[in-house]
């Protein structure tokens, strides 16, 4: 008897694997964010004694990853559960099983001491099952704008050394127990009438839900190819 039911569940161990194998593929993500290598000072002695050769380190990394303090991957689809997880710094990579299917966005952030979204990078790909795919995301710094109320109107100020803005997310803060961030409006910044200045370029933007006794309720980010930046909220001049 115990023979047959040890049997049972080798057989329901292994159709469980194979099901999931067969549901999922398995992505590597790097980032290109890595702490550079490192010898130690007994490893230093024997370099200069000649004794061994030095690992060849890490390529130095960007100046900006510095201040990154954690890194965040974010998996979506519509048809999926959310799927969040933190990359370690010290390799800037990470393995996960994701379940197959189309359109799956890997959104990368990573975060300054503050907690602001600082750096980023964003890749949709279509994975099917069994699958093992090295994703290596294109990082950039994400986009900081600074949004104005202006007697009937919003002037976002974007700038120029910050990668170009693709579209501006406007949010309502909704205050709780936990902050939540409402979603009314994507807006083309193209579709916006703007005025270029040194340095800097300011948007116009105008919604009849936001209005002068209001304002400080909403925020604005910014949308670049790698991803969002930090909300911000609208401030008066």
């Amino acid at each position: 008897m115990k023979r047959i039911l040890a049997s049972i569940i080798c057989i329901a161990i292994v159709a469980f694997v194979s099901c999931s194998y067969e549901n999922t593929a398995t992505v590597t993500i790097d980032t290109g964010i890595r702490q550079q290598a490192q010898l130690d000072w007994f490893d230093r002695v024997l370099v200069m004694v000649g004794l061994v050769t030095p690992v060849q380190a890490d390529p130095v990394p960007d100046p900006l990853y510095s201040s990154i303090t954690s890194i965040i991957v974010t998996v979506t689809a519509t048809d999926m559960e959310t799927i969040t997880r933190q990359i370690p710094l010290d390799t800037g990579k990470i393995t996960l099983d994701i379940p197959a299917g189309s359109q799956r966005t890997f959104e990368v952030v990573g975060y300054d001491e503050s907690g602001n979204r600082y750096y980023g990078g964003i890749a949709t790909v279509d994975l099917a099952p069994g699958q093992q795919v090295n994703l290596n995301i294109e990082m950039g710094e994400l986009t900081y704008i600074s949004p104005q109320w202006n007697i009937n109107r919003v002037d976002i100020r974007y700038y120029t050394y910050y990668p170009k803005p693709i579209i501006f997310k406007v949010y309502q803060y909704i205050v709780g127990a936990e902050p939540i961030y409402n979603l009314i409006d994507t807006v083309n910044v193209d579709s916006l009438d703007y005025d270029d200045y040194t340095e800097q370029i300011i948007y116009y933007y105008s919604n009849n839900v936001i209005n002068s006794g209001n304002y400080m309720q909403f925020y604005i980010s910014a949308v670049n190819k790698y991803g969002e930046g930090e909300k911000v909220v609208i401030n008066n001049y």
